[in-house]
């Protein structure tokens, strides 16, 4: 007989109509939980939005900024707009009634104080705002589960609506302190390019103020020399007053005297022509005249004056005429004759006639001329000598005022030096101050349009590889495996687990327990493809290895059917039915395809390293998710310890087949078959 050979376990199931159905309904048996249990678990955290939810707000508002806000009104509209969940907005007494008949699942409530402690973070006492959430058990754990995590999400909509818009005002107040210190350290800049220009400028007027002080002192000793300068002027004008008058008075007398010497004169020229003898006389009179003469000249020409200097010239000219034209004191040592002299007296007496008595002459003229510039010159020097008293008066209030002026430009050198030396610190300190303006502009931050939701909800979530992914997806793996182990455990009800036939001919171990196996085998593997279709195309899972998927689904039903069919090879069929049902509900809890396994018990955590259903679960989820072969190894592990399971089981199974060779006392009295 052939290893191989499937024998008539099957044919069996061909005659008449309950044997198939019966074949088939275990071959669809273990859709129940690959097929309805995912289906229905498929995707609940998609379908929140139709969980009915109570959402009251009892928020009363509060004064924000002056005007009256409710900001519960505001969360409301955004949850509701989320849509989240199937929001109910009701009053607390409908919320309460709903939570306890099961109208609502849960209720959130917004308490009344919401927007006073939202608005309490610009108070003194700044408190958190608090939200209330009301669950009822008797609804169910999952909806109550599910109840926490909407209630997360709420929380979370809330903190970034509401943290967004409180930290937006803190982020304008910083912006406004960034602008307004690098307005600050602008302005601190310009200042200093001022004070700089201003320290450069006291500087300047220090030196000038200490080149005025030094002038003003030169001012001063020339105020203090004009001042005796000024008294000695007026003195002398005094004096020069009084010689003035003087010489008014001696040029009056002397036009006088110039009159009467005219009319001599006539007198002598009539004489010289009727007698020589007074000739002598006249030379006499001559020269006393040019005595006279010589000395007015000296006179006249001491007062130092544009005007008598003239009138000196003239007098002079008039004295050397005189002594050129007149008769000599002596007589000519030519040897003239004494006619020629009277004549040329005669002529020289008719002349000094006419410039004595001719206002045209230029003696008398000169004379005329004299008097009248010395009445002139005695009134001038008189009013000359009256501005001199004033002028020593205003040289003495000058000379004060230049000594009061020295003194203040001594301290107004010291000013501007002291001006100078503090602009000198103003410059420095503004220096300073615009350096650490800036460096306090750089240091308080400035952010970007949009920066308050980073500081609201500075960590967002970011799935770089695999996302949350629907709920039924994760649960497939481990429906799958409880599916197969199902459908092995159901198949080994309908069909014989040993072939009692083969193993009575005396057929080798193996070949008896083939016979059994591979009828189970080819149900198994019919399991497995009818459940891999249905995933395929009723639920519409898409596995990154699909052809991996049904292979593997292929494998662990071939394995589970070793499983189920070594317990009941070894234990018998009573016993081996009651531990597949028992394993199997051990290795669900064990195999971490619900919850991992270190969040559960000890003994659960030791069975999970050899629990069969484990290597099915991580199999399945590498043909589903995909793996990386770099660094995960779970797979091939799996293939691994399916195959040794298979080979254990298989082991056991012949063991077994060869053990029931030999008959024993209970084989003649078989127990009762269930």
């Amino acid at each position: 007989m052939s290893l191989l050979h499937i024998g008539t376990e099957l044919r069996r199931f061909g005659r008449g109509k309950l044997p198939p159905i019966a074949l088939s309904v275990v071959m669809l048996l273990p859709l129940l939980f690959g097929g309805l249990f995912v289906w229905s678990y498929w995707d609940p955290i998609g379908h929140l939005n139709k969980l009915p939810v109570a959402l009251v707000n009892s928020d009363k508002g509060a004064m924000i900024k002056g005007k009256h806000t409710v900001a519960g009104d505001q969360i409301v509209d955004k949850l509701i707009e989320s849509k989240a969940v199937d929001f109910y907005q009701v009053t607390p007494d409908d919320a309460r009634e709903g939570i306890a008949n099961g109208t609502y699942y849960f209720a959130i409530e917004l308490p009344t104080d919401f927007s006073e402690a939202v608005a309490s973070a610009n108070t003194p006492t700044p408190h958190q705002a608090t939200l209330n959430a009301v669950f009822n058990n008797t609804n169910g754990l999952l909806g109550t589960a599910l109840g926490n995590q909407v209630v997360t999400r709420v929380l979370a909509t809330i903190n970034e609506n509401l943290g967004s818009q409180m930290v937006n005002q803190l982020l304008v107040g910083f912006g406004t302190i960034d602008q307004g210190l690098h307005k600050a350290g602008d302005g601190a800049a310009k200042l200093k390019e001022g004070s700089g220009k201003a320290r450069d400028a006291s500087g300047k007027l220090a030196d000038g103020s200490k080149q005025l002080g030094d002038n003003l002192k030169t001012a001063k000793d020339g105020a203090a020399e004009l001042d005796q300068g000024a008294q000695t002027l007026a003195t002398n004008l005094g004096t020069a007053d009084d010689a003035a008058s003087q010489l008014a008075d001696g040029l009056t007398k002397l036009t006088d005297a110039t009159d009467k010497l005219g009319a001599g004169a006539g007198q002598i020229s009539n004489g010289v022509n009727q007698v020589v003898g007074p000739a002598q006389t006249l030379a006499q009179t001559q020269q006393q005249l040019l005595t006279l003469l010589i000395n007015l000249s000296g006179q006249v020409r001491g007062l130092n004056l544009p005007q008598t200097n003239q009138f000196a010239d003239q007098i002079d000219a008039t004295i050397t005429t005189i002594q050129t034209n007149g008769i000599p004191a002596t007589p000519n040592p030519d040897g003239t004759d004494p006619l020629s002299q009277l004549t040329k007296l005669a002529n020289g007496a008719s002349e000094l006639h006419r410039q004595l008595t001719d206002p045209n002459a230029e003696y008398r003229g000169g004379i005329n001329k004299a008097a009248d510039g010395a009445g002139q010159l005695s009134e001038g020097l008189h009013k000359l000598s009256d501005g001199s008293q004033r002028l020593v008066l205003g040289t003495k209030k000058l000379a004060d005022g230049t000594s009061k002026l020295a003194e203040g430009s001594e301290q107004l050198t010291s000013g501007a030096r002291q001006l100078a030396d503090g602009l000198v610190t103003l410059d420095d300190g503004m220096g300073e101050l615009a350096l650490k303006l800036n460096e306090s502009a750089q240091k308080v931050p400035a952010f970007a349009d949009g920066a308050a939701k980073n500081f609201s909800t500075p960590v967002a979530e970011n799935t770089p590889k695999d996302s949350l992914g629907i709920f039924g997806m994760g649960l497939t793996p481990m429906f799958i495996s409880i599916g197969l182990f199902l459908g092995a455990t159901v198949t080994f009800m309908l069909l014989h687990p040993r072939n009692r036939r083969a193993i009575d001919s005396g057929a080798i171990p193996l070949r008896a327990v083939l016979a059994a196996y591979l009828p189970a085998a080819i149900v198994g593997i019919t399991q497995a493809t009818i459940m891999f279709l249905v995933q395929r195309f009723a639920l519409g899972l898409h596995a990154i290895n699909e052809l991996g998927l049904w292979a593997s689904m292929c494998l662990i039903a071939v394995t589970f059917i070793t499983i189920t069919q070594g317990l009941n090879n070894i234990f018998g069929v009573t016993v081996g039915r009651v531990l597949c049902l028992a394993l199997m509900t051990l290795q669900i809890v064990s195999s971490g395809g619900l919850y991992p396994p270190e969040t559960q018990p000890a003994p659960l955590r030791w069975f999970h390293t050899i629990d069969p259903m484990t290597y099915s679960v991580n199999l399945l989820r590498r043909m589903i998710f995909g793996t990386e072969a770099l660094y995960d190894h779970r797979a091939p592990q799996a293939l691994l310890a399916l195959i040794i399971i298979f080979t254990l089981f298989l082991t056991a199974s012949i063991l077994s087949a060869y053990r029931d060779r030999r008959w024993q006392m209970k084989d003649f009295r078989p127990e009762v078959s269930l």
